[in-house]
């Protein structure tokens, strides 16, 4: 009897200990004076704590959870492949660098021979340029999906991006050197029909693979505002969530028709739906309905984002 009793204070103890060393986060010192008994004995308690079951530890894997969080996104909805970066960063900017690494290294693996690569503006698609580094050459075709804007970052520069993406693959890049907004309808057919852009025009429908951002409405602060604050007023007004390429879309992600579509030089969704690969990249928790939305669309086929954003989508999965 008297051992019984030995034996069940033993175990007392080390519940306590156990309970004062993880749950309240007392250093082993702090226990054994609180105890008034010896730190080793303190390290001889949580050891036993540990191999009597009474404490267990896990190692939990940041990649492993961001992989069963990418499968439930895939399980609602369409998409081939989800990709989502660990890690929770407190700067923005480390957030784009490791989405935009991640979507070099995936691109890196696609891309083939002569394929036709387009890509649009960014700055998580202007941080991927600079980190691509494949092991072979990829002789590729590289296309701006989208005319110029006016200078507001060196992510709104298309044919910069264009070039740097090119000279990082060894391909062949092409530039739309025009204006993503023009004056009138008529002109912007003209531009169209002009031999420098109609050759790269006539690409958006041999594209390969596209590089594609997916813009909140309202934007993220800092984010360029491709079509203007009047116009997007009125998209926001009619019900936009986010746009790809300039083109917006409700929750549901159908497209809202605008008639600045007819004086703008930007590759269209349904141009878009037809490629076969579409990379899809987005961070932050701002923008949570646009990529909900976007997922609808069924013109992204990979989506490569952040975990807290993805957590973010999955909480609006269960609602």
């Amino acid at each position: 009897m008297e051992q019984l009793n030995k034996k069940s204070s033993n175990i007392a103890m080390i519940v306590e200990v156990a309970h004062m060393y993880y749950d309240e986060n007392l250093s082993q010192q702090e226990i054994a004076n609180k105890l008034k008994i010896s730190r080793s004995s303190i390290a001889q308690y949580l050891r036993q704590a540990r191999e009597f079951g009474i404490v267990r530890i896990e190692v939990v894997s940041p990649k492993d959870n961001c992989e069963n969080i990418a499968l439930e996104i895939k399980k609602h909805t369409n998409l081939k492949h989800v990709h989502v970066v660990p890690g929770t960063h407190q700067y923005h900017e480390l957030t784009m660098r490791a989405i935009a690494g991640e979507a070099a290294k995936y691109l890196e693996k696609r891309l083939n021979h002569q394929d036709v690569l387009g890509i649009a503006w960014g700055r998580t698609i202007t941080r991927l340029a600079g980190l691509l580094a494949p092991s072979v050459p990829k002789h590729v075709e590289v296309v701006p999906l989208m005319g110029e804007r006016e200078y507001s970052g060196n992510y709104s520069q298309i044919n910069q991006i264009v070039l740097q993406t090119a000279n990082a693959l060894n391909g062949n890049p092409h530039f739309l050197l025009v204006p993503m907004f023009v004056g009138s309808s008529q002109l912007r057919d003209n531009l169209i029909n002009d031999p420098s852009v109609s050759e790269v025009v006539k690409r958006w429908d041999r594209l390969s693979i596209a590089v594609i951002g997916i813009g909140a409405v309202p934007p993220q602060p800092g984010a360029v505002i491709y079509v203007g604050n009047k116009y997007l007023q009125e998209m926001l007004d009619r019900g936009a969530v986010g746009d790809v390429c300039g083109r917006f879309f409700d929750k549901d992600g159908n497209l809202i028709d605008a008639d600045f579509y007819e004086r703008m030089i930007s590759i269209n969704l349904a141009q878009i739906r037809k490629v076969r690969t579409v990379i899809a990249v987005a961070g932050g928790i701002e923008k949570t309905r646009a990529v909900l939305a976007a997922s609808k669309t069924k013109i992204i086929s990979v989506l490569i984002i952040d975990e807290t954003l993805a957590e973010s989508i999955l909480d609006e999965f269960r609602r």
